[in-house]
C-alpha cells in the first residue's frame, strides 16, 4: 500500500478531543489511523537510569516526558552517555543518556527504547510524525494540517485554511472512526468481516451474509483476504491472528497462503503467514509497531 496523502488534525469523538494523523493510498481508502496522543514511536528524549535489572541485563529508564521505558544493556555504550557514575560498571542508577521510543507501550509496560549515540540539539524535536514520514512515506507525498505543532517542523507540511469546512470533516473522519470501532467490516460482495479481539489473540470470522450464492466460497476468501490486510494495519492489530475463512479444497488453501504472504510482504509491520491448522483456521502473527488505536 503506497501512501498518497497524510492529514494531520484534531476533532471531537465521543466527546473525546483526538489528535489524529491519517494516510491515504492512492484510491484515498485511509491505511494508517494513528492517535498521537498514545503514540509516540520515534521520539527522543534524555532518559535518567531508575532501576537497573541485573537477571535480564537490562534496565528501566525514565525519560524527560515521564514516561518509563526500558532498554537492553548491551546496546548502552557509556562514553556517550550524558551523565556517568561509575567507571567500573557499564550503568548504574541515574546514569543518563538519549534515547528514542522503539516501540509504543502495550498497557502499563514501559516503551522499549534504543540507545542514541549521535545525538544534536534538533534532535529533541523529533516527533513520530518525523518518524512516520521519514520512514514510511515517499517523496512526493501531500501531508496537510492545520495543528501549528506540526507546521513548524522541518517536514513540507501544507497549511489548511478553508474556514468554511475542517480538515476533520473534509476528510469524513468521524466516519472512518466509526467504522474502525465497528467489529464487522462489509465487503462490496455482501458478504463481511467479524473481528474480534481478545486478551490473548484477535479472531476473525468471514461470512457469507448477502452473499450466499452469488460468489464461490474461494472469491469470497480473495475479497476477505484482501480488506483483512488492509484492517489489520489500519487498526494496528498485533499479536496471533485466527482467521476462519470458508471452507475450500487443500488446493485452494495453498493458493490463499500463497496470496496471503503476498499481502504480508506489503505491511509495514512484519506479518507471517504460519498457514493453515487442521481445522481449517489460518494462523498470522504480525509484529507491534505502533500503539492499536483506541478511542
Amino acid at each position: 500500500m503506497s501512501i498518497n496523502k497524510i492529514v494531520i488534525t484534531s476533532g471531537i469523538y465521543q466527546d473525546r478531543e483526538l489528535r489524529l494523523l491519517v494516510s491515504f493510498d492512492e484510491n484515498d481508502k485511509p491505511t494508517d489511523l494513528i492517535n498521537l496522543d498514545i503514540t509516540k514511536v520515534g521520539e527522543i528524549h534524555l532518559a535518567t537510569v531508575e532501576k537497573v535489572l541485573t537477571d535480564i541485563d537490562a534496565c528501566i529508564i525514565k525519560m524527560d516526558s515521564g514516561d518509563k521505558g526500558f532498554i537492553e544493556n548491551k546496546k548502552l555504550k557509556p562514553e556517550h552517555f550524558v551523565q556517568r557514575h561509575s567507571e567500573k560498571k557499564l550503568v548504574c542508577q541515574a546514569d543518563q543518556f538519549y534515547v528514542q521510543i522503539s516501540q509504543d507501550r502495550k498497557g502499563v509496560k514501559p516503551y522499549s527504547c534504543n540507545f542514541l549515540e549521535n545525538f544534536s540539539d534538533s534532535d529533541i524535536n523529533y516527533s513520530f510524525v518525523d518518524y512516520y514520514v521519514e520512514h514510511y512515506v515517499d517523496m512526493g507525498c501531500e501531508i496537510v494540517s492545520d495543528l501549528e505543532e506540526y507546521l513548524d517542523s522541518n517536514l513540507n507540511i501544507r497549511r489548511y485554511e478553508d474556514s468554511q469546512i475542517s480538515l476533520w470533516n473534509l476528510y469524513g473522519l468521524t466516519g472512518i472512526l466509526d467504522k474502525v470501532s465497528s467489529k464487522v467490516v462489509h465487503l462490496k460482495s455482501g458478504a463481511n468481516l467479524v473481528i474480534e479481539p481478545t486478551e490473548a489473540m484477535t479472531i476473525i470470522d468471514i461470512n457469507s451474509s448477502k452473499n450466499y450464492g452469488k460468489s464461490t466460497p474461494m472469491e469470497t476468501n480473495l475479497e476477505a483476504l484482501e480488506e483483512i490486510a488492509r484492517q489489520l494495519r489500519l487498526r494496528s492489530v498485533s499479536g496471533i491472528i485466527i482467521v476462519d475463512l470458508l471452507k475450500v479444497s487443500k488446493e485452494e488453501e495453498q493458493k490463499l497462503l500463497v496470496i496471503s504472504n503476498n499481502y504480508a510482504q506489503k505491511d509495514i509491520s512484519i506479518v507471517t503467514i504460519h498457514g493453515f491448522t487442521n481445522l481449517g483456521l489460518l494462523e498470522i502473527t504480525r509484529s507491534r509497531s505502533f500503539a492499536s488505536f483506541q478511542i
